[in-house]
């Protein structure tokens, strides 16, 4: 074989050895490809958590519609269990003296009433709260911008054990308490708050 066409032997080689490359970094590119779709598709995806990163409504991603279960300011089914502190919160201090418009309350108007010992730690700039403060957040529905009928009752009670938590009816009967899903949904979003769990906005 004469020098002319071992270089154009050569340059087949090289040109197929090339082409042979390309398809194997081409499919190894493919197959990472389908490795991170795989693993995106593998992706929990949980769109009730609570405190989903949502900027429209950071703990309660999917209440745009009573009836969606993921709601926690969904209407419940109450029980025959009242709790007091529903009933007579109207007589303690408000935290914000109008309502605020809240989405992680289902997009309600809210206002919070400290219980005298919650009050007294608040008024005292205190790390914690002591035993037996209460904290009730009452709601109303939003009626176009402006607070409507009275909703959902909120409520946060510093027990020896920590925080318990409870929603009631408009008239104090519990349709939530202790350690339920929905409970538990209000505790991990107010794990947060600047005291004690307890996010105090005033206005």
């Amino acid at each position: 074989m004469n020098s002319r066409k071992m270089l154009q032997v050569i340059t087949i080689v090289l040109f197929l050895s090339g082409l042979g490359a390309l398809s194997l970094a081409d499919s190894i590119f493919a197959s990472n490809r389908e490795d991170r779709a795989t693993a995106e598709q593998q992706k929990p995806k949980n769109p009730c958590n609570p405190c989903a990163k949502k900027a429209q409504n950071p703990c309660n991603p999917c209440a745009k519609k009573a009836q969606n279960p993921c709601n926690p300011c969904a209407g419940k089914q109450a029980s025959g269990e009242a709790y007091a502190p529903a009933t007579s919160y109207n007589k303690w201090t408000k935290i914000n003296s109008k309502p605020l418009l809240s989405q992680p309350h289902g997009n309600m108007f809210v206002t919070t009433f400290a219980n005298p010992t919650a009050q007294a730690a608040i008024k005292g700039k205190a790390g914690n709260f002591p035993v037996g403060s209460i904290l009730v957040k009452e709601s109303h529905m939003n009626s176009n911008g402006k607070p409507g009928d009275k909703g959902t009752i909120f409520a946060m009670e510093k027990t020896a054990d920590g925080w318990l938590w409870v929603t009631t009816d408009p008239t104090g009967h519990v349709t939530g308490k202790g350690d339920s899903q929905q409970m538990q949904m209000c505790s991990q979003c107010h794990v947060s708050a600047q005291m004690d769990s307890a996010f105090l906005r005033k206005k």
